[in-house]
């Protein structure tokens, strides 16, 4: 009975790493500097923008407005550092940044710090318990990122079967 119980905590301990061994694993062949530091903080966003999603299908109480707050507000925070990642020519193999975001600086700029607008306003309409139209500014959020995903981010390449 001992020695099941040790067993199964091993085995639900290495279940809880896996995740952070799959992450590690993908940063890997990213080389140290502002590739990898983007990846990681588009990575966070996209978790953070999962989070507001999630906080908005929470069944029939309704949606958690704190959850909406404090990942609006870490987008927020984010997306003011957007631009300093990309520094001219910060590309590569890995990279899945386009050369359009050089080119096209100050709309890229303007995608950055409207998503960081965009993220404040709806972390402050959580805040305030205005909630009538959290899930429009979310969606309008939403948007911006696939607006500028669209035009500066190579479609992500499909892994062999």
């Amino acid at each position: 009975m001992r020695y099941a119980r040790w067993w199964a905590t091993a085995c639900v301990g290495l279940l809880m790493l896996l995740p952070a061994a799959a992450r590690s694993h993908e940063h890997s062949n990213l080389p140290p500097g502002p590739i990898r530091d983007r990846h990681e903080l588009m990575k966070a966003i996209g978790d953070q923008a999962k989070n507001i999603n999630d906080a908005f299908n929470v069944g029939a109480e309704g949606f958690d407005t704190g959850i909406i707050q404090r990942s609006a507000d870490a987008i927020a925070m984010s997306a003011h550092r957007i631009p300093d990642l990309f520094p001219k020519g910060s590309t590569g193999p890995n990279s899945r940044a386009l050369p359009d975001i050089w080119e096209k600086w100050d709309g890229f700029v303007q995608l950055s710090k409207q998503l960081e607008d965009q993220a404040q306003s709806l972390s402050r309409a959580a805040g305030s318990g205005n909630d009538e139209k959290l899930k429009e500014k979310a969606d309008k959020m939403f948007a911006t990122c696939k607006a500028c995903h669209d035009h500066f981010r190579r479609p992500e390449k499909k892994k062999a079967s």
